[in-house]
């Protein structure tokens, strides 16, 4: 019973993505933005007005001082960096509009452990040119094949950067 409401689900998810004109390919012109108004991977490379999100600037596209080898745990590029405030059960209603229901549940289920502390916003995605160039090939070309079986038309690299619609 589980199995079949499982698959049932996830058929009708499958459907409602294949379905929408959100996973086409867009113009040409739409897809000079990226790498332009647009980082190479679809989001705005302008930060927020608030100043909460700040600019891309590229990401971080070098090993931060103390990575020593291929394998090693990826370490703390920004080891200085304090937090600027904590979310816990006592003020999770001022932060609320800001969290997800997982999280408000969290800090629900477990007052007196669960808590968020909060760092300054960071930008530090960044992605190999190959994949970037590949993204913008795939802005223009990437295709749902059929009713979701496949894509056709995308290469290494995000097959859908600017969603349409």
């Amino acid at each position: 019973m589980n199995y079949k409401k499982s698959a049932l689900l996830g058929g009708l998810l499958a459907l409602s993505i294949a379905s929408t004109s959100s996973w086409a390919a867009v113009s040409s012109a739409e897809a000079s933005r990226l790498g332009q108004t647009l980082t190479p991977f679809g989001s705005p490379k302008a930060g927020n007005e608030s100043g909460t999100i700040p600019e891309w600037t590229g990401g971080i596209t070098k090993p931060p001082a103390g990575y020593s080898e291929s394998g090693q745990h990826h370490i703390d590029p920004f080891p200085n960096d304090e937090v600027l405030f904590t979310i816990t059960a006592a003020n999770k209603d001022q932060y609320a509009a800001h969290l997800s229901d997982g999280v408000l549940a969290m800090l629900e289920t477990y007052p007196t452990s669960f808590r968020v502390p909060v760092y300054k916003s960071r930008r530090t995605h960044a992605v190999p040119e190959w994949v970037a160039k590949n993204t913008r090939e795939n802005a223009v070309k990437a295709e749902v094949v059929g009713t979701g079986e496949g894509l056709d038309g995308a290469y290494g690299g995000y097959p859908f950067p600017i969603l349409s619609g």
